[in-house]
Order: C-alpha cells, then sequence, then structure tokens
C-alpha cells in the first residue's frame, strides 16, 4: 500500500474515531497517544511540527466536547487486518509507539472500552438511549450486546447517568464492590480507585444499591430517592446513608470544583484530575481532618488562597505542579 493510501487509511480511521466508531483498543491507543504528546517527541518526528500536533490536538478535544449523539449508534467489529494498513502507517511515521501495537493486536471481541483522558469529560448515548457524562480520568465499559438483553456497565471513576426507562431491562453499574440498579431516573457515582470512599448521589428516581464481597451479595440500600447519598469506605466496610444537595455533588458537570468532606490526601488527588497537573506534598500533612468547600469556577490562585486558610496549609499553584506544604 503506497504512502497515500496509508495516510487516507489513517484519515478514516481518525474521522471513525471522532464519531465514536472505532474498536475500543484502537479508541484507546489513539486517545493514549494524544494524552502523550510531548513524551513521545524523540519517536514522532512528523509531531515536531506544531501546527500538526495542535491541528489532531484541537480536532480530537473539539469533538470530546462538541460530540455528536446518535440514536442508535452502530457499533464496529473491527478486526486487526482491517487496520493494520493503518497501524503500519503510525508506526512509519512515529505517530503511534510501538509500545501500542500489543494493544490492538489484543482487541477485545466482547467489550467497548470508553475513556475520558486527564482533565476532559467525555459525553455517551448508549445504544437504549440512556446518557453517560465521564468526568476526568474515568472508564465505562459495556458489553458489544448491551441493551439487547441486559444494560449492565463497569464504572471506574465519576459519571453522571441519565437512564432511559425500561422495567424489563434493570441498569446495572458495577463500580467496585458496589452494584447500583435502577430502572429509570438520573444519579451520579464517584468511583475513582485512588480514593477511599464511593458515592452514589441520587437527583431524579429510585435507586438501590448492593455490595458483592467474596461472592457474598448484600442489599445496603433498597430505596433511595431525590437528594439522598450513598458513601462506602472501601477501608473499613463502613456505609453512609445521607440526604445532601445532590445537585452540588454533581456540579462537576459544569467544570465546578465541590471538595465533599475530603483529607488532604485526597484533596490533592481531586486537584490533580481537577487541574491536571501534578500536586506535590508531604503524606505527613494528612492528620485525617476531613474539609467540604464549593468554588465556583474561581482562578486557580484563589483557590490555593481559600484552600490554605481553610485546611492551615500553604497551596501553591504554579505552571506545571501544586504544592501543599
Amino acid at each position: 500500500m503506497s504512502d497515500y493510501n496509508k495516510q487516507q487509511e489513517l484519515k478514516a480511521t481518525l474521522k471513525k474515531y471522532l464519531k465514536n466508531e472505532t474498536n475500543a483498543q484502537v479508541s484507546k491507543a489513539i486517545d493514549s497517544w494524544y494524552h502523550t504528546i510531548g513524551s513521545i517527541n524523540e519517536e514522532a518526528p512528523l509531531l515536531n511540527d506544531p501546527n500538526s500536533k495542535a491541528e489532531l490536538g484541537s480536532n480530537i478535544k473539539l469533538y470530546l466536547a462538541n460530540q455528536i449523539h446518535h440514536k442508535k449508534r452502530h457499533w464496529l467489529n473491527t478486526t486487526y487486518f482491517k487496520y493494520a494498513a493503518t497501524v503500519v502507517f503510525m508506526l512509519s511515521t512515529g505517530i503511534l509507539g510501538y509500545s501500542y501495537l500489543h494493544q490492538l493486536k489484543q482487541a477485545s471481541k466482547k467489550e467497548i472500552v470508553f475513556f475520558s483522558g486527564a482533565g476532559t469529560q467525555k459525553k455517551l448515548l448508549l445504544p437504549d438511549g440512556s446518557k453517560v457524562l465521564l468526568n476526568v480520568a474515568s472508564e465505562l465499559v459495556i458489553s458489544k450486546d448491551f441493551g439487547e438483553t441486559q444494560r449492565k456497565v463497569i464504572l471506574h471513576g465519576e459519571a453522571f447517568f441519565e437512564v432511559a426507562k425500561d422495567k424489563s431491562r434493570p441498569f446495572i453499574i458495577q463500580s467496585g464492590v458496589l452494584r447500583t440498579q435502577v430502572v429509570g431516573t438520573s444519579f451520579n457515582i464517584n468511583a475513582y480507585s485512588d480514593m477511599d470512599k464511593i458515592k452514589i448521589a441520587v437527583l431524579t428516581g429510585k435507586v438501590r444499591v448492593s455490595k458483592k464481597i467474596a461472592g457474598v451479595e448484600e442489599i445496603i440500600a433498597s430505596g433511595m430517592t431525590r437528594g439522598a447519598t450513598l458513601s462506602f469506605y472501601k477501608t473499613t466496610g463502613k456505609t453512609e446513608l445521607k440526604t445532601e444537595d445532590t445537585g452540588l455533588i454533581s456540579s462537576w458537570k459544569d467544570n465546578k470544583l465541590y471538595i465533599d468532606n475530603a483529607t488532604i490526601s485526597e484533596i490533592a488527588r481531586q486537584l490533580e484530575k481537577y487541574y491536571h497537573l501534578k500536586v506535590v506534598f508531604n503524606t505527613r500533612l494528612d492528620q485525617g481532618q476531613r474539609y467540604t468547600i464549593k468554588f465556583n469556577k474561581e482562578p486557580a490562585n484563589r483557590v490555593m488562597e481559600i484552600l490554605s486558610i481553610l485546611t492551615k496549609r500553604k497551596f501553591t499553584y504554579q505552571t506545571n505542579q501544586i504544592t501543599i506544604k
């Protein structure tokens, strides 16, 4: 295949990616490449051209922010051979590192994986009509036959769900040991793997939550309704049921920062996700105190000032990192 044809094949693959029509592993490889631009420049001479890099990056980011939804999405069972030429072209130009080739060869035939990058939210429209907004650094896994006989997803990270009603097929979300089941409702689940707490907040409808440990499933909330929250602490197994402002908990959808009963360590991890920056701090600063505060799109330096006053620690915002002393 000529370089021109390879380039056209690459363009076609990228167009499918922008429409969410690529195989899960192809999408993940492209996303992973995009979010590591800068660390692989020595392998990607083509990307040393800032205009080329900026153009592709802008196109991908623009799509993620303004994704076009289709009422019924057609999932493509793209085989390795179908996109092999594209992979060869990517490798030959340095666009795709060899480290991703194995991912492509191992493309899953049973699951579709959607994930948002660091600093990027992602909108999804599932085949049953349910809407999902993934928060930054989050992943949603669905089966390729989702909606045909069952509606089950796996969540890593945080997402806001607006579930289409279907009494015959309950919508089930697995997040760690917790299993959330609904028929038609809207709610938020925060289940980042690096956080001790999994939190579920209901905005509309009715939600049932159970936990499964060592093969034993136990219902821990059978009828959560509007305003109800459930917090599950992984280290202790403790569960808390409360009534809270669930709209505030899901305000991240509007790019607002809400720190919810968090320790210094948890605040640090939340700031890393929100600002897409490394946070440097001494873990000895974390003595178990918890803090709650909301920010309505204040400038980063102002947020650091307020956190410094609240926690009696020094938060400093710099170009490439945040420091807590």
